[in-house]
């Protein structure tokens, strides 16, 4: 029943408003109001900022009271005001859970990249600055505390692993995490790993220096012991996937392996047709009941396609996770570039970020 009536509002709600909510039409009232206020979207104010390495940097956020809060492991979508749109992307929380349960801060340990739109911003955050930030999502967190648990991180993988070793207050078992950086001085949160190593009898932290060691050495030494054990991952997409291939190749079960990652690849190329052995594909976007009809290209996202015409479709993190792009496919079969998996043919909720052209499409933004 619940459902149902979700379902007849959001109808009534298009159909008044040409918007999924009432509050969405009513936004620019409301920002008048509240500046900075964002439905479904929590403020949060920032307390300091502080680098890591010299390419990441810590935030650390006292959140609205109203936040939900989080299961160390999670991660949020920050979002931020530029050039007239709000823009977001997905960050692992990386601090343990008792500073939130304390004083109601977070910290987020980002990845700075020079040429991305995005992440040079937060580096133009000053001291008590209003930022929004989503509730935590996602399943990546430690599920089995009393079971032997082994820990691999790359990079800024090490964000979500850590709030989950930093967090833990009642050992049962024994922890080992291999930390693979391309030297010391790229390795984030590496002192309160330290510390822990030292005061917890438990865990047990291995640093792996790409530049002094192959990943073959890991991998080796993963497979030394794989009885009884859990494994979490999280780091670049191809070492991961190397990592859970190698671990399932010894025997090791799919529900003891847990892994996250930020981005996709591409499905493999056997299962996509080339661009060039298939017609062009064309779609006709539909917004407030004006219908464009555009040309597709096949290796391209929904979300590009839009944009290369100029239609600027809502987005955020452009890799599936936030939803922002959430759209009505009205007819015709797309791809899922993550899985490779296929749609259907009719009506169904779409994620402009992650879906390929299959066959011709209506589309309504």
């Amino acid at each position: 029943m619940k459902s149902l009536f979700a379902r007849l509002w959001r109808s009534f709600c298009l159909m008044l408003a040409n918007q999924p909510s009432l509050t969405l039409y009513f936004l620019p009232l409301l920002q008048r109001c509240w500046p900075g206020f964002l439905p479904g979207q929590y403020r949060a104010h920032v307390v300091t900022k502080q680098w890591q390495t010299a390419d990441m940097l810590q935030l650390s956020l006292k959140v609205s009271p109203r936040w939900p809060g989080f299961v160390p492991g999670q991660h949020l979508l920050l979002t931020l005001y530029h050039n007239g749109r709000y823009i977001s992307r997905p960050f692992s929380i990386c601090s343990p859970l008792s500073l939130w349960q304390s004083h109601r801060h977070i910290q987020l340990c980002c990845k700075i990249s020079s040429a991305g739109e995005f992440t040079p911003l937060l580096n133009l955050l000053n001291k008590g600055a209003v930022i929004n930030i989503s509730p935590a999502q996602g399943d990546f967190y430690w599920q089995q505390p009393a079971m032997p648990a082994v820990f691999v991180a790359a990079g800024s993988g090490i964000t979500p692993i850590a709030a989950m070793l930093l967090s833990q207050r009642h050992w049962l078992a024994p922890a080992t995490l291999h930390y693979r950086v391309r030297g010391t001085e790229n390795a984030a949160l590496l002192k309160e790993l330290k510390q822990l190593a030292t005061r917890q009898p438990l865990f047990t932290l291995q640093l792996s220096d790409s530049r002094l060691e192959p990943a073959e050495t890991l991998q080796q030494q993963l497979c030394a012991d794989l009885s009884n054990k859990q494994f979490y991952l999280c780091g670049p997409q191809t070492f991961m996937q190397q990592l859970r291939t190698m671990l399932s190749q010894h025997g090791v079960p799919a529900e003891h392996i847990k892994h996250e990652q930020f981005g996709f690849a591409l499905p493999p190329a056997a299962n996509i047709k080339s661009s060039t052995t298939e017609p062009l594909l064309s779609a006709n976007f539909i917004r407030a009941g004006i219908s464009t009809a555009v040309t597709l290209n096949s290796q391209h996202s929904l979300l590009q396609s839009a944009e290369q015409h100029n239609l600027a479709p809502r987005f955020g993190c452009r890799m599936g996770v936030c939803f922002q792009c959430v759209c009505d496919k009205v007819s015709g079969q797309v791809r899922d570039i993550r899985s490779g998996a296929l749609s259907g043919h009719g009506t169904e909720q779409i994620q402009l970020c992650v879906s390929q052209p299959v066959t011709e499409l209506v589309i309504k933004l």
